[in-house]
């Protein structure tokens, strides 16, 4: 079925003869046709010239930009022309699923999702250098053939460096639970936006669950902006520490804290889920592309700048959350004009054998809730009252990463005494391993060795630990343990355990 006023066999200019609808937002439909040319399937792009200006302006920005980016992993642009009553952008028919489709069957084995995550973030980094940032990544971005090829789609709201994330109606473009909060303040768009929406996808692929939830918009905005970036384990509790370490360093609201790059992001994931990682010396194969004729381009010469967050960042995002109620915080999203698809409830789904979701059949709401341990406040390890074992285990792990090993000890202790006896929470095997990481880096070896040797009687990670109790036998001088590295050498990756 064509969108209204084409038909099924439509021959739009002259040129591509319409086969059937392939998607319809509030304003473009996008339909599969043939080249009758050059005999080849096409999707093509099409809003009606009678739409909004901001519409059309947008609809031949992604034409301009689409067409600047020669990438495998990148849908590519064949051409942009003006028909009787549309604009039509001619693009790369893509045959197979998104990865939206994908994740409703349920979440990605490893090996499976970052084939996936390691191409898109190849095709981002591509347009960061060429000065484009995409605004918009998400599941349904991302197009996946039969034979694992991923594309990166609808660059309907990228824009150059040094274009504004804000529309003129003061709007913010783009899909709520993939925005970086800096965009929410204003700020001008750059690479670290489009790493946070990676570390988002992610997060999803691997856990079926979003990373951002709540149940209005201004709860989530408030919740990424200033929050602690959410936890993978939480999710997927058998996730290797260092993954869940890895997506925590994608999501945090400060933009220097983030991977520099959507490759590196991607290499380190790979390494803590145990993949192949991508080589980031491979130069990115060429494909074919008709070029077109579609006007002038003004973007940066360089790789996408990152500017530095701040704490100023940070509190006007908090503020625009507060006031989005009031003001009517409206989120446009690209040309679909339609909502956020829908999501399972924040219950607790049963898992496989080996402790991943399974999928279930539940009762779908728009935005999905999830309960979360309180935040660990921001007063650089002050204890929050009530503070549980696992949000006391965050502060005492903040405190170690800023070289407060002294200061990090007394909140770990009281971490791991806050889990009753006997108990088998994960987030009691993270507290021990960190409390014995900070004793160690504190010069406190011969303290650190029973506590790491009690976390050792935990199954998972158990290569990590050992590597840190042989730190710790060598620095006390005793036998047990290999000699290993010493002091600042020796730190551990985020959130404590890594897996190298």
């Amino acid at each position: 079925m064509a969108p209204s006023g084409v038909s099924n066999t439509a021959l739009l200019a002259g040129r591509y003869r319409v086969l059937r609808r392939l998607g319809e937002g509030g304003m473009a439909s996008v339909l599969l046709a043939t080249d009758e040319f050059l005999g080849r399937p096409v999707a093509v792009k099409r809003l009606p010239t009678g739409s909004p200006e901001e519409a059309l302006a947008r609809f031949r920005r992604e034409a301009r930009l689409g067409a600047s980016l020669n990438h495998p992993n990148i849908v590519s642009i064949y051409d942009s022309l003006v028909d009787e009553d549309a604009v039509l952008i001619v693009m790369e028919y893509v045959e197979g699923r998104s990865l939206e489709e994908m994740l409703r069957d349920g979440p990605l084995r490893p090996e499976a999702a970052m084939p996936i995550l390691a191409q898109v973030a190849e095709a981002l980094d591509h347009a960061h250098e060429q000065g484009v940032i995409h605004r918009d990544v998400k599941p349904s971005n991302v197009l996946i053939r039969p034979d694992g090829v991923a594309k990166l789609a609808d660059l309907g709201i990228a824009t150059a460096t040094d274009a504004t994330a804000i529309t003129s109606s003061e709007s913010v473009i783009g899909t709520l639970a993939y925005i970086a909060p800096e965009r929410l303040d204003g700020e001008t768009d750059h690479a670290a936006a489009d790493v946070y929406a990676l570390a988002a996808l992610a997060y999803e692929a691997l856990s079926g669950e979003r990373a951002q939830r709540g149940e209005t918009p201004a709860e989530i905005v408030n919740r990424a902006a200033t929050g602690p970036p959410p936890d993978l384990r939480h999710d997927w509790p058998e996730a290797p520490l260092e993954a869940a370490a890895a997506l925590r360093d994608g999501l945090s609201p400060a933009p220097e804290q983030r991977p520099s790059t959507a490759g590196q992001l991607a290499r380190r994931l790979a390494s803590a889920l145990g993949q192949p990682a991508a080589d980031p010396d491979r130069a990115p194969a060429v494909t074919e592309r008709v070029p077109a004729p579609i006007g002038d381009f003004d973007r940066s010469d360089g790789p996408a700048l990152r500017r530095a967050g701040s704490n100023r960042r940070r509190l006007a995002a908090a503020a625009l959350a507060g006031a989005a109620l009031l003001l009517g915080f409206v989120l446009a999203i690209g040309l679909d004009g339609g909502s956020e698809p829908a999501k399972q409830t924040g219950a607790a789904k049963p898992r496989t054998a080996d402790n991943r979701p399974a999928t279930t059949t539940t009762t779908t709401t728009e935005i999905s809730t999830v309960e979360s341990a309180p935040s660990p406040g921001s007063s650089g390890g002050v204890e929050a009252p009530g503070a549980s074992g696992a949000a006391l285990n965050d502060q005492g792990y903040a405190l170690i990463q800023a070289g407060r090993y002294d200061e990090a000890i007394p909140v770990l202790q009281r971490a791991v005494e806050s889990f009753p006896e006997g108990t088998s929470d994960a987030n009691y095997a993270y507290a021990l391993f960190n409390l014995g990481n900070a004793l160690r880096l504190a010069g406190r070896a011969n303290e650190a060795i029973p506590i790491l040797e009690q976390r050792l009687q935990f199954p998972n990670q158990r290569g990590t630990v050992q590597r840190e109790l042989e730190l710790a036998y060598a620095e006390a001088g005793l036998s047990g343990g290999k000699p290993g590295k010493s002091g600042e050498a020796g730190k551990s990756g985020k959130h404590g355990e890594s897996d190298d």
